[in-house]
């Protein structure tokens, strides 16, 4: 029986094993042709083709147990970042919980502020009904003052005497046909009677008003 190196294929052949030494077989499958060997020699050499892939089969063990050990420190290191990162983590959750606490207080002093701005408005229209009452009461209180002082003036004020104010307003014209004002020919002298008239009312109006007047 031989085995085949390209293909991996056996066969039988017909000679001895010492006829087929050192002399060129072909394969009946795959038509390699190659040096036949004896059993030993060929099992020699399997063996150390055996080791050699042996050899192959260690450095990519290696290797790969190399590419797993850096991919090990990798994820460690990763591990350690995301640790480091959790901790940053936990800092700023109990940063958002003091934030949480602060919109709390914050919250509570817009509430606050908000009822005092309503007690503002409220005070505010407060001051406006009340000057609203004030200024009506004002005008009550003007008519009715207006009114004693005319019931007053109706009993203090002298009758004055009779005077032809039309001819104040009058005029007439000269003999050269000039318009002449008849007011120039009044004597003025009465003017500071009516003065002193209207001065007595106002002395007698004020001390109507005055306290103990009517005592």
């Amino acid at each position: 029986m031989i085995h085949c190196k390209n293909c991996k294929q056996k066969f039988y052949v017909m000679n001895e094993n010492s006829e087929l030494e050192g002399k060129v077989i072909q394969c009946k499958y795959c038509n390699d042709q190659s040096i036949y060997e004896t059993k030993t020699v060929y099992l020699e050499n399997r063996l150390e083709e055996l080791s050699k892939d042996l050899d192959n089969a260690d450095i990519k063990i290696n290797y790969k147990k190399k590419e797993h050990q850096d991919k090990i420190d990798q994820l460690h290191n990763d591990l350690k970042d995301k640790n480091n990162e959790l901790k940053k983590q936990t800092l700023l959750q109990e940063k958002v919980n003091v934030f949480e606490n602060r919109l709390k207080e914050t919250e509570k002093l817009n509430l606050e502020e908000l009822e005092l701005v309503n007690e503002v408005k409220k005070i505010q229209n407060k001051i406006r009904t009340t000057s609203e009452n004030i200024s009506s009461q004002n005008k009550d209180i003007e008519n009715k003052t207006n009114y004693l002082e005319t019931r007053i003036s109706s009993y203090t004020t002298e009758e004055p005497e009779e005077k032809n104010n039309s001819l104040n307003e009058q005029s007439f014209k000269n003999d050269s046909g000039e318009i002449v004002s008849i007011n120039k020919n009044l004597d003025t002298s009465e003017r500071p009677n009516i003065n002193q008239k209207e001065e007595n009312n106002k002395i007698k109006k004020f001390k109507f008003f005055t306290p103990g007047f009517l005592e």
